[in-house]
């Protein structure tokens, strides 16, 4: 530091008397030439005692490396190679230090074999369980649960006949999905309200057995004796369905805790798995549905009916597509407000998927627009197809508060390859049509025709 230091001065002076020295004696560039020669000079000194210093330093390094070497030679060379091999075989048979567990922990070890002792204790079929277990854990197709469920049910419950309902579409009646057993014990459809467990929200036990029992589960008329277990199929809030099953005795070894026991863990994991399933069927519909209408959204229409499009194509088949308005929006919107609106549109979405084929994909296009691909549809059948939607929506009437909604619609109609030859232009193609429905007076049906006569 000291070294730099003193170098930094003596540049400094350099740099000083040439710029005291007056121009008259010493010129300008006589001052630039100094300068550049004072510090090639201070350069290659500070260079020559830097230099010096780290070889000085180098060498007290080696020195102190060699010397300990020396030394840690002198400490071994008075252990033999036998004492040393002994030593290294004593150091590998000292077991690893084990990590203390939390207080009332138990280790992953134990707890496996506390389940798999658990599960031998209630009567649990290992095999059949880990079966089922993992379809659920692997979050596998409803039918692929099912099956493994079926063939649970008999070797968990052993003596025993029951039913598994389940919802079908609407939550009104409960419809039998499975049974197993040799008695008859319930319907095969009943009502949420016949199940005690419904209310409960819990496994209910009837024992036959009480004289004076009441209440209970109403639908277990078929075969009512010996006990019953009912237990709701429920996930995320929901109910799905209702298990329920009965056996005239229980077997040996087993009580009426441990059937409870074995029926909650199987009705719990398998609730959470149906909930898991609704909520991807959910998540499903709404990224391809329209929330209000229900009908496939824009997004779901464009990448079908590029698709459709290119199987048509490749199969040289024919393809129609129509957009459709109702003319009365403006007017609605204006007297009875945007609800009416909605309500409106909501109709249409649920109507307009009865007056076409089972092939045809109807969409909300955008806002008040709708449109329908008809794959493999040719210009006649489109047309009767649009006119059919025109004329069955202009004799709806809509209860709304104390009045009726109605429109009619103004309709365009494109087919390719009669108008088209890409997505695009048969799109383009269909909406201009629409338009000039609109603009000729509304409640017609306009073909893509009329684009090129204009």
């Amino acid at each position: 530091m000291i070294t730099y230091i003193v170098w930094l001065i003596a540049f400094v002076a350099g740099v000083a008397a040439a710029f005291i020295a007056p121009e008259a004696s010493v010129p300008l560039a006589a001052k630039f030439v100094f300068l550049g020669a004072w510090g090639a000079v201070l350069g290659f000194v500070l260079y020559t005692i830097c230099k010096k210093t780290i070889e000085s330093t180098e060498n007290d390094f080696n020195e102190n490396l060699m010397h300990l070497k020396e030394n840690k030679m002198e400490f071994s060379s008075g252990i033999s190679r036998d004492e040393d091999l002994n030593r290294q075989e004593e150091e590998d048979l000292i077991p690893e230090p084990k990590l203390e567990l939390p207080k009332g922990a138990v280790s992953a070890k134990e707890a496996l074999e506390q389940m798999e002792t658990a599960a031998f204790s209630v009567g649990i079929p290992l095999e059949p369980w880990k079966a089922f277990s993992r379809s659920i854990l692997k979050n596998r197709p409803f039918k692929e649960v099912i099956k493994p469920l079926q063939e649970l049910l008999p070797q968990l419950f052993p003596k025993a006949s029951g039913v598994l309902y389940m919802y079908k579409g609407a939550q009104t009646d409960l419809h039998k999905l499975l049974s197993f057993g040799d008695q008859v014990i319930s319907d095969d459809v009943i009502h949420p309200g016949e199940c005690a467990s419904f209310d409960a929200g819990d496994i209910v036990v009837t024992d036959y057995s009480k004289t004076n029992l009441t209440g209970g589960c109403t639908h277990l008329h078929h075969h009512p004796k010996g006990i019953a277990f009912c237990a709701p199929i429920e996930g995320l809030e929901e109910h799905f369905g209702i298990l329920t099953m009965q056996t005239d005795v229980l077997p040996d070894q087993e009580s009426v805790e441990d059937w409870h026991a074995k029926l909650s863990a199987l009705t719990t994991a398998f609730g959470l798995y149906v909930a898991n399933q609704n909520l991807n069927v959910r998540f499903e519909q709404h990224s391809i549905r329209d929330n209000l209408t229900g009908l496939f959204n824009r997004r779901y229409m464009e990448e079908s009916l590029q698709r459709e499009v290119t199987a048509a194509i490749r199969h040289k088949t024919p393809i129609g597509l129509i957009m459709i308005y109702p003319d009365m929006i403006n007017e609605i919107q204006k007297n009875r407000g945007h609800h009416a609106v909605e309500q409106l549109l909501w109709e249409l979405g649920q109507r307009l998927p009865g007056y076409i084929r089972s092939e045809d994909i109807p969409c909300r296009y955008e806002g008040e627009v709708f449109c329908v691909i008809l794959p493999g549809a040719d210009l006649q059948i489109t047309r009767q197809r649009a006119e059919k939607i025109r004329n069955e929506i202009s004799q709806l009437q809509i209860a709304y508060g104390d009045g009726i909604l109605s429109s009619t619609l103004s309709v365009g109609v494109s087919v390719m390859p009669a108008h088209a030859n890409d997505a695009a232009s048969l799109l383009y193609a269909a909406q201009a049509s629409m338009q000039y429905a609109v603009q000729a007076g509304s409640n017609r049906v306009i073909l893509a025709d009329v684009l090129a006569q204009r």
